[in-house]
């Protein structure tokens, strides 16, 4: 099942943060990493669909692998 590009991102996201108890406040983020990307029609409206590859290795059947790079920072 794809999951929604926006969906995928905050999963990431999510996984990334400092736990509560820590103390710990991320201001920065700089992330890389490969996702099999394609888009779909749902009703009227283009959808982006995005998750990380089924496999590393190349199988010849698999969807290609693009790149995803994202940097968020904390903004006063």
């Amino acid at each position: 099942m794809r999951t929604e590009l926006a969906d995928t991102l905050l999963q990431l996201f999510q996984g990334l943060a400092a736990p509560e108890e820590s103390g710990l406040v991320v201001t920065s983020l700089d992330v890389e990493m490969p996702v099999e990307v394609t888009a779909a029609v749902r009703g009227r409206e283009l959808v982006f669909l995005a998750q990380a590859p089924h496999s590393r290795w190349q199988a010849g059947f698999l969807p290609p692998v693009q790149r995803l790079g994202a940097k968020l920072v904390l903004e006063e």
